[in-house]
């Protein structure tokens, strides 16, 4: 077996630069590199990466053979736009040591580790090999809404104006005369750069989009306004309805899943029960794959019933479940019982596809992700805990006080998420209930009535600091998943279900989930509640 090698891979520049230790040694493939960096360091964008060439003085060249690296090189993640790695998803041939946009899943990939590595155990690893994925179809979007937002080209003619306009305004500070011609080549080519993120953006969007418009084309401002966009904001809002429209017509299912036609009974409006992305889902309800009806997906469907059934199959499991995201996402969003899905799609329900699953309509890798910030923000978590006061105080100090009894990382974590839940004025008791081995009619009788929550199994006699005997999911009364090693993954594939079944978080614990969603998974941070914004803002002081 290889020995460990280490690279220095560089984020940007030479101010961003970190350590990556790979224990397995070189990867084969310039693919199971890239899964490496992506798994490892969190990233959720899609990139190539470059290497030092000696040949050419030590420049940055595209890493194409892993062959042209060794131990202890230089790597550099770039970072790719949305369009280009959509064209690479749909263009780039299928060699072995092809620099790829999304990194093909290896299949002997072992995870790394180094310095900077939170601790795992062996139950809970971090660095799952599923936290990749091919998306489902090129026209799937592979890009969360980003930081800024880059305005497009338009057409020539309107770029030749906007150039005028703005030598006029850097000249004497004269904004320029907008003609409905021009205004509306703009916001077509403002809603076509949107759809490539959301079909349904929000107020907080809408504001940064206008504010990028006025900032590249400063003489678009708007005299008279309180941001100089105000008016753009209200035209791009109007442009994306009738934007959607014209996709609703053009038959795309992210707008026709809110046809009248797909309506439920009693929902006879248009606005009636909207189904859009509400929790920075990036693929929502995306396209089928080209070439693909529901026929044929269908066909792919039912043999999966077939595959599920075989053993060592995961392989064809996770192709056939890729190739049917889109066909299974049109029926999640149909509201069917829980029942249903799994009978359907009984692969759904392993803890392997949840983790793809939620990929597939985030981007983002879920265990990994997960684990990987609550280890990262532990110690901050445990210091703002220390600080409260009252009963809640009381209550999170009995909590901590388990870890004194076992340094397992499975208990310690399951602390933490208990503090957490406390700390927000909820009570994850409501969600998690423990029983105890020798109780198990009751205890089935009990999980049966279970309309979504986390079941512990423990031996008669043992204390909630050692290892539980089961841990499983269940929603509407089905235990969906068995045999999880804590209540931290427990906790880990509940959301990810609700995420992959399009599901409400927990009353009681909206909270608690909003702060899985916002501060460990990095989802939507824009806007967070009261609550959840003061534990941020301590933790990060």
């Amino acid at each position: 077996m290889a020995g460990p090698v280490s690279f220095r891979v560089l984020f940007g520049s030479e101010d961003d630069a970190r350590k990556l230790t790979i224990k397995s040694g070189i990867p084969s493939s310039v693919d199971e590199l890239a899964f490496e960096i992506k798994t490892f360091f969190g990233v959720t964008e899609q990139f190539r990466l470059q290497y030092k060439d000696v040949d050419f003085g030590n420049e940055f060249m595209n890493l194409l053979s892993i062959s042209d690296i060794q131990d202890r090189s230089t790597l550099k993640v770039v970072y790719l736009p949305c369009e280009a790695t959509t064209s690479a998803i749909s263009s780039a041939p299928s060699t072995k040591d092809n620099c790829s946009t999304i990194p093909v899943t290896p299949s002997n990939v072992s995870c790394s580790s180094s310095s900077q590595e939170p601790s795992d155990s062996a139950s809970v690893d971090s660095c799952s090999s599923n936290d990749t994925v091919i998306l489902s179809s090129p026209d799937s979007r592979s890009c969360t809404w980003p930081k800024d937002f880059v305005v497009p080209r338009f057409s020539y003619c309107a770029e030749m104006q906007l150039q005028k306009g703005n030598d006029e305004f850097n000249a004497s500070g004269t904004l320029l005369s907008l003609t409905p011609k021009l205004r509306s080549d703009i916001l077509e080519g403002i809603a076509e750069e949107i759809i490539k993120y959301t079909a349904y953006p929000k107020d907080n969007q809408f504001e940064k989009v206008a504010e990028a418009l006025i900032q590249t084309h400063p003489c678009l401002r708007e005299k008279g306004t309180r941001t100089g966009c105000c008016g753009w904001k209200h035209y791009i809002k109007i442009k994306m309805m009738n934007f959607r429209t014209k996709l609703g017509r053009a038959g795309h299912p992210e707008v026709t899943v809110n046809s009248l036609k797909n309506k439920q009974k009693g929902q006879g409006k248009p606005a009636a029960n909207i189904k859009k992305p509400r929790r920075a889902e990036v693929n929502f309800c995306p396209n089928h794959p080209r070439g693909e009806t529901n026929d044929s997906l269908e066909v792919e469907r039912v043999a999966l019933l077939t595959e599920v059934k075989k053993k060592n199959n995961e392989t064809v499991i996770k192709e056939k479940m890729q190739r049917t995201f889109s066909y299974r996402r049109q029926e999640i969003l149909q509201e069917p019982m829980i029942t249903e899905v799994r009978n359907r799609w009984p692969a759904l329900f392993e803890i392997g596809e949840v983790n793809l699953e939620f990929m597939r309509i985030t981007t983002v890798p879920l265990i990994s992700k997960f684990i990987g910030q609550l280890d990262k923000y532990t110690d901050a978590l445990m210091k703002v805990f220390r600080h409260k006061g009252g009963c809640a105080g009381q209550k999170i100090r009995t909590i901590m006080a388990l870890t004194a009894k076992n340094e397992d990382i499975n208990t310690r974590r399951d602390c933490i998420l208990r503090c957490l839940s406390v700390y927000l004025n909820e009570d994850i008791e409501t969600l998690v209930k423990e029983y105890v081995d020798t109780e198990s009619v009751e205890a089935e009788s009990l999980i049966a009535q279970t309309t979504m929550g986390i079941y512990v199994i423990r031996a008669e006699g043992a204390g909630p600091e050692e290892e539980p005997s089961d841990v499983g999911v269940v929603l509407e009364g089905v235990e969906v998943l068995q045999n999880l090693p804590s209540v931290t993954l427990g906790c880990v594939m509940l959301f990810g279900l609700i995420y992959a079944l399009n599901l409400n978080y927990p009353k009681d614990l909206k909270c608690t989930f909003e702060a899985f969603q916002k501060i460990l998974m990095e989802l939507d941070t824009t806007k967070l509640s009261p609550k959840v914004q003061g534990l941020k803002i301590k933790m990060l002081q």
